[in-house]
């Protein structure tokens, strides 16, 4: 069994063992599916949220004309579907990349956290900002930079997320198709496949089956062109409330 991944809520308001012992006790249980399953569809009604304990998940928008856009790629510790709470039925649909492993958490549930614990909501909350953070800075990658500057922003992305769950700096588990890198970046496979074969080219990454290694990395986030960001950990607006 899996342990329920906790990291997310402890990046920014830093909420008591006991309120992270009450989030987990709010989790259904364990449950595990192989890769491709869909977890919930585009339209569905909402009636629970996941969070994803082990493997990689998909959340993409279905277009009318049959394409797809993969707007987030989520890691263990990721709350999915919570992007469709305002909403009658769902916005994105959730693919399991990987096996996975999630449990589900009933929206009366989500209630209590915010009724009875404001350090967990509040938690959640500051990681929902970072997730804008993190789409706002793929939608100018999309919106405006080179494909290569596009596929090095997701990249880091990735990287970096993982690198705070223990993984180590520079190698990835990579189980992306480049179909799926494609989905996620607007441009067709052939293009994907020439992009990653010049960043190899360059020395700055390589590829090996599933295993992904980026070789420089600081020459990256140059090409990227992003801002460097630096979270805050404990905002002191947030820490001068007695929660």
């Amino acid at each position: 069994m899996a342990e329920i991944p906790v990291h997310r809520l402890t990046e920014f308001a830093g909420p008591s063992a006991e309120d992270l012992d009450f989030f987990k006790g709010l989790c259904g249980p364990e449950r595990a599916l192989p890769r491709r399953s869909i977890i919930r569809a585009q339209g569905d009604s909402v009636e629970q949220i996941y969070l994803l304990s082990d493997g990689w998940v998909t959340s993409s928008v279905d277009l009318r004309n049959g394409e797809r856009q993969i707007v987030k790629i989520h890691i263990p510790g990721d709350v999915l579907g919570a992007p469709s709470l305002a909403l009658e039925s769902a916005a994105d649909t959730l693919i399991a990349v990987t096996d996975v492993k999630i449990r589900a958490m009933p929206l009366n549930a989500l209630g209590r956290i915010f009724k009875e614990t404001p350090a967990l909501a509040a938690s959640l909350f500051l990681s929902a900002q970072q997730e804008r953070v993190f789409l706002m800075e793929r939608l100018a990658s999309v919106g405006r930079m080179p494909a290569m500057n596009r596929l090095v922003v997701l990249l880091l992305h990735v990287h970096d997320r993982l690198v705070v769950l223990g993984h180590p700096k520079g190698l990835i588990e990579w189980p992306l198709t480049q179909t799926d890198i494609g989905d996620a970046l607007g441009l067709t496979t052939v293009h994907v496949n020439r992009m990653m074969r010049a960043l190899k080219g360059e020395g700055l990454i390589d590829r090996r089956g599933s295993i992904l290694r980026l070789y420089d990395i600081e020459a990256l986030r140059r090409l990227a062109g992003l801002s460097d960001r630096h979270w805050i950990s404990r905002p002191d607006w947030l820490a001068r409330i007695a929660l």
